[in-house]
C-alpha cells in the first residue's frame, strides 16, 4: 500500500468516525450545544476534506491564505452575529387570529 493510498484511508476512516459522531449527537439531548457542536464536527470534516482533496496541505503559501482568509472572515461574522443575538431581549410574538381561507 502506498503513502497516498495509506493517506487517503486515513482521512476516509476519519470522516466516517466523524459521522458516526455527528448521527451520535443527534440522539443526544444536548439542548442549544448541540448545533455548535455538529458545525464543529462538520467544520474538522471540511478541513479534512480539504487538505487531502484539495492538496492544501502542501499548496504554494497564497493558495492556503486564498482559502483560509475567507473562512476567518466567515468565522468573524458569524460571532459577531451570535453577539448581536444574544446581546437582544427575547420579546414573546404577538398572537393574532389566523386568516379565514380565500382570504374573507
Amino acid at each position: 500500500m502506498t503513502t497516498a493510498t495509506r493517506r487517503l484511508l486515513g482521512v476516509w476512516l476519519l470522516l466516517v468516525l466523524l459521522l458516526a459522531i455527528t448521527v451520535g449527537t443527534a440522539f443526544l439531548d444536548l439542548g442549544p450545544w448541540n448545533a455548535s457542536i455538529n458545525l464543529a464536527i462538520a467544520a474538522v470534516k471540511a478541513l479534512l476534506i480539504a487538505g487531502a482533496f484539495m492538496h492544501l496541505a502542501r499548496a504554494a503559501t497564497v493558495l492556503r491564505l486564498a482559502a483560509v482568509v475567507p473562512l476567518a472572515i466567515l468565522t468573524i461574522l458569524f460571532v459577531l452575529m451570535h453577539g448581536d443575538y444574544a446581546s437582544r431581549p427575547h420579546l414573546p410574538a404577538v398572537w393574532q387570529t389566523p386568516a379565514a381561507p380565500g382570504g374573507r
